[in-house]
């Protein structure tokens, strides 16, 4: 009769450890195609929003340099050399200097600074900037549309003919141009920039809840 009973016991442990056996091999709940594919999406999505921002970073400063380039043509063309003398004779004196303080931006896209041009100086002038010196009144001008690339403003600047007028104009076209394509790039730059924080947040998401579904 005794013998039977250790038989038994190990009857029920045998048992006991094919279920143990069992729930550790239970398979892991397998993670649903759609769910793999949705990320995939997700992290293509993301690399394409950095991959566009890097392609356009290059364009904004190759603009800004373009835009720089041709303002110094400008500053160049608009502060020509004078013909300086010597203070003698009859001059009219300009005081205080010979501009007011600041200046207009030109709208560069529209902007035609023939129509703005004035000729107001005549004879010889000079100001209480330049004791010593006078300047050639029929040589020189004023013009708002150009007075925001006076560089030197203790100088009277030079009056520019029909021609390098109509050259500033195609400048100022230039300038406009690179200006809004930068302003345009940026937006751009922007807007990938939020688009790609939205996607990489969704991103982190949908992998932790994936790593949850994993585990469990």
């Amino acid at each position: 009769m005794n013998t039977n009973q250790p038989g038994a016991a190990f009857g029920r442990r045998g048992r006991d450890n094919a279920a143990v056996s069992l729930v550790h091999r239970a398979p892991r709940p397998a993670l649903p195609v759609g769910r793999i594919v949705f990320l995939l999406g997700l992290t293509g999505l993301l690399l394409t929003a950095a991959g566009a921002i890097f392609w356009t970073l290059p364009g904004i400063g190759k603009a800004n340099a373009e835009a720089a380039r041709t303002e110094q043509k400008v500053v160049e063309i608009i502060n020509q050399p004078i013909t300086h003398l010597p203070r003698s004779g009859s001059f009219t004196v300009f005081s205080p200097g010979w501009f007011h303080p600041g200046a207009t931006k030109p709208d560069f896209h529209n902007v035609d600074i023939r129509t703005t041009q004035e000729l107001t100086y005549e004879g010889y002038v000079t100001s209480d900037l330049n004791p010593t010196e006078m300047f050639i009144g029929r040589e020189l001008e004023f013009n708002a549309m150009t007075k925001y690339f006076y560089t030197d403003r203790t100088l009277p600047k030079k009056r520019l003919s029909d021609t390098e007028m109509v050259e500033v104009n195609g400048l100022y076209r230039v300038i406009g141009h690179d200006k809004q394509a930068v302003l345009m790039r940026w937006l751009v730059v922007s807007g990938l920039a939020v688009v790609g924080f939205c996607l990489a947040s969704a991103l982190f998401l949908q992998i932790s809840r994936t790593r949850q579904l994993l585990v469990v």
